[in-house]
């Protein structure tokens, strides 16, 4: 399944740029995956029950920095071979390089799973952690840009210089305020899911997390340039 997905996301890159005969559907050869490849990946993750509790340890934790490292790493290298991919096939007459495409996104999944085995890291941690981190540092982020307590603050003194009357009306648009930066400041909702020992664990380590996150959105922004 992620290699169709993988498949799925070239396509895109390339459409527009060329307009190909679609190819015939991949018949099944009857061998059965290989221990690490993408569809044993897949299998693997069907098997995981997110309805129990993931305990995160330290170990884990510094292990799933370095691994977000380097797969950010391998998208970054992914996404420039696909942008010479992708100019080829805007030049008139010039093949659009699929086979080169497939092959850059063949080495970012292999680069992936190098980097998960290095980590010593199962198919079940870099799912669980990454579903955790994201939880946390988005939440973080959304805080930092839309200064939410900076706007409380604004919000209540504006009410203490108000009438009793006009304190009254503003109150309930104070009240969802305060909520609001409860849940992306203190992270109620995400400590409710995933527990405040994960929680306070994963912002141990939110430095470097936030770093990879920043990257991320400006690998992805630079992408839909």
């Amino acid at each position: 399944m992620r290699k169709l997905l993988w498949v799925l996301f070239v396509a895109g890159a390339l459409a527009g740029c060329k307009k190909e005969p679609t190819p015939p559907a991949q018949e099944d050869t009857g061998v059965a995956a290989e221990e690490g490849s993408p569809e044993a990946s897949a299998e693997a993750l069907e098997a995981f029950d997110d309805s129990k509790p993931y305990v995160l340890t330290q170990a884990k934790l510094d292990a799933y920095v370095g691994y977000q490292r380097k797969v950010l790493d391998a998208y970054a290298a992914m996404s420039k071979a696909l942008q010479v991919v992708q100019a080829r096939a805007a030049a008139p007459g010039k093949d659009p390089g699929l086979s080169d495409a497939m092959k850059a996104v063949e080495s970012k999944a292999e680069a992936e799973a190098r980097a998960r085995t290095e980590a010593g890291l199962s198919e079940e941690d870099v799912n669980r952690i990454g579903v955790l981190v994201t939880d946390v540092v988005t939440q973080r982020h959304m805080a930092a840009m839309l200064d939410l307590a900076g706007e409380l603050q604004k919000l209540e003194a504006m009410q203490a210089r108000l009438k009793p009357e006009q304190q009254k009306e503003l109150a309930p648009q104070i009240e969802t305020m305060r909520q609001r930066v409860q849940e992306t400041e203190k992270l109620v909702t995400v400590r409710k899911q995933h527990g405040d020992a994960n929680v306070d664990l994963v912002l141990t380590r939110e430095k470097e997390l936030m770093l990879n996150y920043q990257d991320m959105l400006r690998s992805f922004g630079a992408r839909a340039q």
